[in-house]
């Protein structure tokens, strides 16, 4: 046989077709292979022809191809019961078939044994046969599974901490029912990835480490990132006020408008409205004709005073980035600074680019423990990529992880000095309950031991990345769901007892009198969502109002939430999806409520 060494197809255009041919429903070569075996084939069928050919990937990373041909005559003695059990083994339930070819190739796979050929009979004999033969090319895949020697990259799957958090995550994702997840931990330079469930309810394909999600406001983390090397080049000061830089920047407040400064546009402490997502353009010019609209921005705290989660800095730090640096797009410049320096091939802020990739589609979270979850996709407007437009796969994120840990690129050269990357990483800034802020990162000592994090959501996508730098721990959770947030906490929190011994001691429910809980009650006004606190007889309840995206709403509003005291001043959530939520009343001078923090947002009490 002889052998094709030169290239035929660019490395694009053969992802783009394994891409497209791991979309196929129907086939035959699936057989009895174990569930969520990612397998890329084709169909053919015409008259009574029909015939199937592919390839299948290992939990090792090895592929090998198989193609399987029949010769299909329809006899008079078909039943429908036959029909039935024929189609259950992948063939066409009009035809029954006479004669079955297997032929499977694979690299590093020694047999004389590649080509197999086995009449089968009509009747309950041949349905016998057809299930011997499915039964034997299971074994053959799992036999190649346990004879090809395993790299020293996929020995990941040995360690029985991983697929113990592996296995609590898939059944938390039954219990929930969150349709997909991504999974990497890297531990001692040592790297576990898996994929878990489908990424699509309406057009189910198997979860891999290669599955592109949306990771919301990990983002953030990138254009923080950028300004820091910037600022490490001398290009820009990040104690300089934002004006000299963009000297049309302005919110209604004066004063913080000339007291902003670059460094606060990571650390949520400039206290004007933080979710605006007016979409003035898709263009290049996005973020600047952004930029001009927020001179109509209200002040919602004084500048310096309160921390608030603010998605509208990270839009005028990508502003900044792309004028500073006369890049042409504040997406390219990200991309030049980090996605290619890091080999993050598989990362970008369009999904164009991403074609060739499996993509995990957003989901609205299921609140009735009965409903399937529902596709709720709406990418975000192009103002919002710097705060959190991102999309990646859990491979390409243990390279931003490692990025952490030593601040290096993919060939070994420093990308981000080691002072730098420790300032991020940080407590700079006090934040919500026991966070502080570095460089956009959420910093919290948990037993002792500095974790370093930040979550991401987006239309039906939650993600969270968190890290120990001390200790070379990281793990990130990817989801295709509104209510995987639950999922990741949960499997975090595994994951720190697990590799490091420590675990967060978190809030408890408390007895409290009505008394104490009547000045949360009232409506509480945010940017993007309100909340509503009302008492039930003597039951204090929560009802989270979303507000539209523009003309779409996004997400959907849960049903009301019970509310318990969790000490002086604080609620808990103690049912729902958001049950473990910690809202903190703050009080001005005169000692009135004023304001309620809440899942990092700030909400205005209703006068």
């Amino acid at each position: 046989m002889r052998r094709i060494t030169h290239k035929v197809l660019s490395k694009k255009s053969r992802e783009f077709l394994l891409a497209t041919m791991s979309r196929t429903r129907t086939g035959r070569i699936k057989g009895l292979l174990p569930k969520g075996t990612p397998v890329a084939h084709k169909t053919g069928t015409i008259g009574g022809v029909a015939n199937d050919v592919g390839f299948i990937t290992l939990p090792v990373g090895r592929r090998f191809a198989i193609a399987v041909f029949t010769n299909s005559v329809k006899t008079a003695n078909d039943s429908s019961n036959h029909q039935k059990r024929s189609a259950r083994y992948g063939q066409e339930p009009r035809s029954n078939t006479n004669g079955l070819l297997l032929n499977a190739q694979m690299r590093g796979w020694d047999t004389d044994n590649k080509h197999k050929t086995v009449e089968l009979p009509t009747g309950s004999e041949r349905i016998r046969k057809m299930k011997k033969i499915a039964a034997l090319f299971t074994c053959l895949v799992i036999g190649a599974m346990l004879t090809v020697p395993v790299p020293a990259a996929a020995q990941k799957n040995m360690d029985t901490r991983f697929e113990e958090i592996r296995s609590e995550a898939q059944r938390l994702m039954d219990e929930i029912k969150v349709p997909g997840i991504a999974i990497g931990i890297m531990h001692d330079g040592k790297v576990q990835m898996a994929g878990l469930g489908i990424t699509n309810v309406d057009d189910p394909q198997a979860v891999t480490e290669d599955t592109v999600f949306y990771i919301g406001s990990i983002s953030k983390s990138f254009t923080s990132t950028v300004v820091l090397k910037m600022s490490e080049r001398g290009e820009l000061d990040l104690e300089a006020p934002v004006r000299k830089y963009l000297p049309e920047f302005s919110v209604l407040d004066r004063e913080a408008s000339e007291k902003a400064k670059v460094i606060d546009l990571f650390q949520h402490r400039t206290g004007w409205q933080g979710d605006y997502f007016e979409d003035p353009s898709s263009g290049e010019d996005a973020l600047e004709k952004a930029v001009r609209t927020f001179r109509f921005l209200p002040q919602r705290t004084p500048y310096g005073e309160v921390w608030a989660y603010n998605n509208i800095n990270f839009v005028i730090a990508g502003r900044l980035i792309q004028v500073v640096s006369r890049a042409k797009s504040y997406e390219q410049k990200v991309k030049d600074e980090l996605f290619l320096p890091l080999g993050m091939t598989h990362t970008s802020f369009f999904m164009a680019e991403l074609m060739a990739d499996r993509f995990a589609v957003g989901h609205a979270g299921v609140n009735d423990g009965t409903s399937e979850p529902q596709v709720s996709f709406a990418p975000f407007p192009r103002i919002v990529y710097p705060a959190g437009g991102i999309l990646s796969n859990a491979s390409d994120m243990m390279k931003w992880m490692q990025f952490q840990f030593d601040g290096k690129d993919k060939d070994g050269s420093q990308l981000l000095s080691p002072k730098l990357l420790d300032m991020a990483h940080s407590p700079l800034v006090e934040g919500e309950l026991s966070e502080h802020t570095g460089v956009t990162w959420f910093v919290e000592d948990i037993g002792g031991v500095r974790t370093v994090f930040h979550a991401g959501r987006s239309a039906g996508a939650t993600a969270k990345m968190l890290f120990a730098p001390d200790k070379k721990f990281g793990i990130v959770v990817l989801t295709n769901s509104d209510r995987g947030i639950e999922v990741y906490d949960a499997v975090i929190a595994l994951a720190l007892k697990k590799y490091l011994d420590i675990e967060k001691i978190p809030l408890v429910a408390i007895t409290a009198d009505r008394s104490s809980l009547e000045p949360f009650e009232g409506l509480w006004l945010g940017d993007n969502e309100d909340y509503k606190l009302y008492f039930d007889n003597d039951q204090l309840m929560a009802e989270r109002l979303f507000k539209p995206l523009g003309d779409f709403q996004v997400y959907k509003n849960p049903p009301p939430i019970s509310m318990s005291s969790a000490g002086k001043d604080m609620v808990i959530m103690t049912d729902g999806p958001y049950q473990g939520t910690v809202g903190e009343l703050l009080r001005d001078k005169s000692g009135k409520p004023a304001f309620l923090s809440m899942q990092h947002r700030i909400f205005r009490l209703e006068k």
